[in-house]
């Protein structure tokens, strides 16, 4: 079983929508996935009500700070663990990098994007030193053609590696909440999150 967790603790990064996009590729893909939505704001978990039979992904909520130690009972029946993590620094954030392999931390390309990430890069080398082997990457999500080589520079110190690829701003990625799946190229580059970078 693989554990993947869709995280940062600002809003407006398409966590939620990048966590239903993974868990419908990873089910079009033929796998057995659930989404775990450990967001108080309950995107996933709202999706999955309406849609997530329609695309065999099965959902939990889970808003107590315990994923860690309840992500054991599932191992037996999904391949796939795809977690929505809150968007704010607390125990939960901590919770959820327990419980997972990778962590995926999409970020616009902005600065303010940018300067929010210490306090979470902070976290992942907490857990790294006690440790509990967790991959880490960010991903610029909702991109346009933006000029990303000054924000790189800012996640430098981090020493958490940038995946290779961006995510564009695209339609599609909206109409997963109407229903509708991905296509084909965008649910390959929602799964190479998965892949391990070099550095990572």
């Amino acid at each position: 079983m693989s554990v993947i967790a869709f995280i940062h603790q600002k809003g407006g990064t398409g966590k939620s929508t990048l966590a239903i996009a993974c868990s419908m590729a990873l089910a079009q893909a033929g796998h057995r996935v659930l989404l775990l939505d450990a967001d108080y704001q309950g995107t996933a978990s709202e999706w999955a009500i309406r849609f997530g039979q329609r695309f065999n992904v099965e959902s939990r909520s889970q808003i107590q700070p315990v994923v860690h130690k309840e992500i054991g009972r599932f191992m037996d029946k999904f391949e796939y663990i795809v977690i929505d993590a809150p968007p704010s620094l607390s125990e939960m954030t901590e919770s959820v990098l327990r419980a997972c392999d990778t962590a995926v931390i999409p970020m616009r390309p902005s600065f303010p994007d940018v300067w929010a990430l210490p306090w979470l890069a902070a976290i992942i080398t907490k857990l790294r030193n006690e440790g509990h082997t967790l991959s880490a990457k960010v991903i610029f999500n909702q991109y346009q053609g933006e000029d990303l080589a000054r924000l790189k520079e800012e996640l430098e110190p981090w020493k958490i590696p940038v995946h290779p690829e961006q995510l564009p701003m695209d339609a599609a990625f909206s109409a997963v909440f109407e229903g509708k799946p991905l296509p084909g190229p965008l649910a390959e580059a929602v799964l190479s999150l998965l892949e391990k970078d070099s550095g990572d």
